[in-house]
């Protein structure tokens, strides 16, 4: 139910809200933070989406009831 609530926002603010490969976002790029620590482990921080890809339903993706 929230998804059909967030959705009519998206619409709204189409012009801030964009797309990319982990999901929604109101940033065109992300803004990592990409490291290696002392011992020599990859490390990788990024900003929060508004809503992640893998938070949606596959059913609500295909439009499946």
């Amino acid at each position: 139910m929230k998804y059909f609530l967030i959705l009519p926002i998206l619409l709204l603010t189409s012009g801030c809200v964009y797309f990319n490969e982990e999901g929604i976002s109101s940033e065109r790029y992300r803004d990592c933070i990409e490291y290696y620590d002392a011992d020599g482990k990859y490390h990788c921080e990024c900003d929060k989406n508004l809503i992640d890809y893998d938070d949606i339903p596959d059913k609500l993706l295909k439009g499946d009831e």
